[in-house]
């Protein structure tokens, strides 16, 4: 194993207009893709199945303009957003990290006594097929895009304006803060929430990479998968 060398700011070479643009890429994507779905497929607003069709297909052009982006600084994508090594870790610590930090947000859950509600994301869940298509997305599609986009894209350019912990930890609260809507603002889960992202962009930083901070995060998503598949319309931490 390799030595666990000490957290140090960061330098990207992307900056926050890199991030503005990125921002502004996605919400016209989602726009258009969303428009497309409605008016030509009749899409259902509450389906997760084509919440998740959507959210692909903007991610998909999202990223092509990250790369067109990228490119202009001579820089690959995905290693520019630390896409490589494992760092210091093998992958099944990282997996066990996950997994631990799954049971511990449950733990946490009760512990802050937090309400027994339908929420938004669970309304999305109401047939088989969606079901089974955002379960898969979130140990698949999700963990990977959001790895890149938050502990790859946004955090190196806050650790490197504010500090490492508040750069982990202002990133961590806008990760927490994104998901809120599709949990009704229930704010024990935006703490679990903010908890679980400081956890994935301390593994980031510490590891220098967004492919070790993935693992955790598609092994954290596993457990929640697997009690979807068991019948329940439990959450599946995205």
């Amino acid at each position: 194993m390799q030595p666990l060398v000490l957290a140090e700011p960061e330098r990207p070479f992307w900056g926050f207009a890199e991030l503005f643009l990125a921002l502004a890429s996605l919400m016209a994507a989602l726009a258009v893709v969303i428009e497309i779905a409605t008016r030509y497929f009749h899409a259902p607003a509450e389906s997760g199945m084509w919440s998740v069709i959507e959210e692909a297909a903007a991610y998909a052009i999202l990223f092509l303009a990250l790369r067109i982006m990228f490119a202009r600084y001579g820089k690959g994508l995905l290693e520019s957003l630390g896409w490589s090594k494992l760092g210091p870790f093998t992958w099944l610590s990282l997996v066990m990290v996950g997994i631990i930090l799954s049971i511990s947000t449950v733990v946490l859950g009760y512990l802050l006594m937090t309400p027994d509600t339908e929420t938004q994301f669970e309304k999305m869940l109401a047939d088989p097929a969606s079901r089974i298509v955002v379960g898969i997305f979130s140990i698949t599609v999700a963990p990977i895009v959001e790895e890149l986009l938050f502990r790859g894209l946004l955090q190196p350019v806050l650790v490197n304006v504010c500090g490492v912990f508040p750069g982990i930890l202002l990133t961590s609260v806008l990760f927490g803060a994104l998901h809120m809507p599709q949990y009704n603002y229930i704010w024990q889960l935006g703490v679990a929430l903010v908890i679980v992202g400081f956890v994935l962009g301390t593994v980031r930083h510490l590891t220098g990479s967004t492919k070790a901070s993935t693992i955790v995060h598609i092994a954290f998503n596993t457990l929640p998968f697997l009690a979807l598949l068991a019948g329940g319309n439990q959450p599946a931490g995205k």
